[in-house]
């Protein structure tokens, strides 16, 4: 019975409804969602040269031990049925051709008994109707055994999204049952840290009550859950708002199942929910400070796809999608409560990170989840992790830049927060043991904010967007800085239209702030909160920041030495089995 290694996706448009992410259509060809099927009539065609159906052929030759490939296509008509493949410059080759109709399709094509002298990146699948023509799925297959048996736990932590979580799982259950049923031994564990959700369990679907003690919290305790069980020799740690094909799932477990490495393992990619097609990242690096791989790719561009595939080091998989071997775990995760965990994580294991095309989530952009608390939580494990693994002179660089930053675009409460992470990783290791579950520095960070709380609809109903009109010159962008971005002139030289609102993209925009007396933030064009000039409150902040900065630097032989030494009982089974009462 041949091994489904890859299903050229065909979407239900739940998720996502831009087609050109799983198949082109040309001529006269369609394609019903809700039926998840393709109509040709005669001359149209399907071409699966798409993020999601195109096989990474390059990847499974330099990781697996496969060797044999074959092509299945369920269908009823009658089409001419190609297999092109495809070099990393975009130049493409026929590899096989064959004509045929429903009927004899159904064993199945030998596309190649030794893949290893097949010299593409990837490879795809064009159908041309010479008939009118139903297609129902099209996969890559093997006839060849696994070479290694995956069982794949798959460890989601929650706390109060019902709504994500409920979606979730229902993806989830009916994925599970089939796996399992075709003799794959995968469950998904559901960490809740909230309230009660409305999650059916099954036999392969477990919700376990957990205290909040945050997504590391959550993972650590899924962790300890999966290793304490026989048949799991792989994790995958997933957040509960990351939509996810469950085809990337099977894609995963069937390239693990044949992969020569035991410690490969896979970081899925963000994909935007605001556009869809968007790549956030495959993949990232730390050196200090993370670094997104192949930021902002146009993924219905074949071209751009094809750039997935090429070789990256990546050191870091991020907790969205972030599968990895049970065996090669020696550390949990640091007690962070959220952001860094999963960066801290991956840095402390030897694992080889790779990215499989069409193994991704799509999250929400990292703007409309910014504020004082995000700063908060990214700064403290930003300096932590580099105490532990390196890099604190770009993070002394990247904390003094980013603490202006912010003050200068009016964003006050944030660079106030990121001085609060500050004292808190001064105040050393001991620190995050009395404060895991985070409840009293959440609710003094909510008090000490002043100006970032979120405003409604109207807010903005008698605003005009601020539009770049020209580049900056650099005499006026000196000027800017030297006069702190206006903080050192008087109010009576502010422009008279005072308040203007602009789109927050992860930074603030400067030069939107300077001469304004407030500035109101939106993401995707819903208003986030209003920023107000305050000088006293600008000078206050740098005023700290910069002296906690000098602390950071004159403490940060003390404070390595420290954090190395606590980081094995921190990040150890027994401290986190003490913080679930066990």
């Amino acid at each position: 019975m041949p091994f489904d290694l890859h299903d050229c996706l065909l979407p239900n448009g739940k998720l996502c409804a831009e087609l050109d992410l799983y198949v082109r259509l040309r001529g006269r060809a369609n394609y019903a969602f809700s039926e998840r099927r393709l109509y040709l009539d005669v001359g149209g065609s399907a071409r699966f040269n798409t993020y999601f159906g195109a096989f990474s052929l390059h990847k499974w030759q330099r990781y697996t031990d496969l060797k044999q490939l074959r092509l299945g296509l369920h269908m009823d008509g009658e089409v001419l049925l190609r297999v092109w493949g495809v070099n990393g410059q975009g130049g493409e080759a026929l590899v096989k051709e064959w004509r045929t109709t429903g009927a004899a399709a159904s064993d199945g094509f030998l596309i190649s008994d030794d893949l290893s002298a097949m010299p593409y990146a990837s490879l795809y699948v064009e159908i041309v109707a010479l008939a009118p023509t139903q297609v129902n799925a099209v996969s890559f297959s093997t006839d060849q055994e696994a070479s290694r048996t995956v069982g794949l736990s798959i460890v989601i932590t929650t706390f109060n999204r019902f709504d994500d979580i409920a979606a979730t799982a229902l993806r989830l259950a009916d994925f599970l049952e089939q796996a399992n049923h075709r003799g794959a031994r995968i469950s998904a564990f559901i960490i809740n840290n909230g309230d009660a959700i409305d999650v059916r369990e099954t036999d392969y679907l477990t919700v376990l009550e957990n205290r909040n003690l945050g997504g590391a919290g959550g993972f650590a305790r899924g962790l300890s859950e999966v290793r304490a069980l026989p048949g799991f020799t792989h994790c995958l740690f997933m957040d509960d708002d990351a939509a996810c094909e469950v085809t990337a799932l099977e894609r995963a477990h069937a390239f693990l199942s044949y992969s020569r490495d035991a410690a490969l393992s896979i970081a899925g990619a963000m994909l935007k929910k605001e556009k869809t097609f968007v790549q956030h990242e495959a993949g990232a690096a730390f050196d200090g400070l993370v670094r997104p791989l192949h930021n902002g790719r146009d993924l219905r561009d074949y071209t751009q796809v094809l750039g997935n595939e090429e070789p990256v080091h990546i050191n870091y998989g991020a907790w969205w999608f972030f599968l990895f071997p049970i065996s090669q775990v020696h550390r949990f995760p640091f007690p962070f409560f959220v952001r860094g965990d999963d960066i801290e994580f991956s840095l402390s294991h030897d694992f080889r990170i790779i990215t499989l095309n069409g193994v991704a989530t799509w999250q929400e952009d990292f703007a409309a989840k910014s504020g004082p608390m995000v700063t908060y939580l990214s700064t403290r494990s930003t300096l932590v992790t580099a105490l532990l693994h390196g890099g604190w002179g770009r993070v002394m660089l990247w904390f003094a830049a980013s603490a202006m930053k912010s003050a200068f675009g009016l964003c006050y409460d944030r660079t106030m927060a990121q001085c609060q992470a500050a004292k808190d990783v001064l105040a050393g290791p001991a620190f995050w043991a009395e404060h895991i579950d985070l409840s009293e520095r959440r609710a003094r960070l909510k008090e000490n904010t002043r100006y970032e709380h979120p405003v409604g609809e109207g807010a903005e109903r008698f605003l005009d967007d601020f539009q770049f009109h020209a580049d900056e010159g650099r005499l006026t962008r000196l000027f800017r800085m030297l006069t702190l971005n206006g903080h050192l002139l008087p109010a009576c030289l502010f422009k008279r239209v005072d308040t203007v609102s602009v789109d927050f993209a992860l930074s603030p925009f400067t030069r939107v702030a300077f001469l304004r007396r407030a500035v109101l933030y939106k993401s995707g064009g819903r208003p986030i909160f209003l920023a107000r000039h305050d000088k006293r409150y600008f000078f206050t902040v740098a005023w700290r920041s910069a002296r906690l900065w000098a602390a950071l630097i004159l403490q940060a032989p003390h404070l390595r030495r420290a954090y190395r030494r606590a980081h094995g009982d921190l990040t150890s089974e027994v401290f986190w089995k003490h913080q679930f009462g066990e």
